[in-house]
């Protein structure tokens, strides 16, 4: 599955987030109706973030020097 899939996948979790215990469980007036509801989609968005983040690479390394500035010996630019 791509990256951006999982993505909207996040925002669709976001979403349910909102509608399910302000909507489905309203009429539950107890505190682990909507608690254990929000640990679910919690732990859910952290595995979608892994599967969205496990492609991506690190860059090559780049010097703070890079920019064609040079040190003179009394340490000014």
């Amino acid at each position: 599955m791509s990256a951006r899939r999982w993505v909207w996948g996040v925002w669709a979790l976001v979403l349910l987030c909102y509608v399910v215990p302000y909507g489905l469980l309203d009429q539950v007036h107890a505190w682990y109706g909507s608690f254990l509801f929000w640990c679910v989609i919690g732990i859910l968005v952290i595995v979608a973030n892994i599967m969205i983040t496990r492609t991506f690479q690190a860059g090559p390394a780049r010097d703070v020097l890079s920019r064609n500035d040079e040190l003179h010996d009394d340490g000014e630019q």
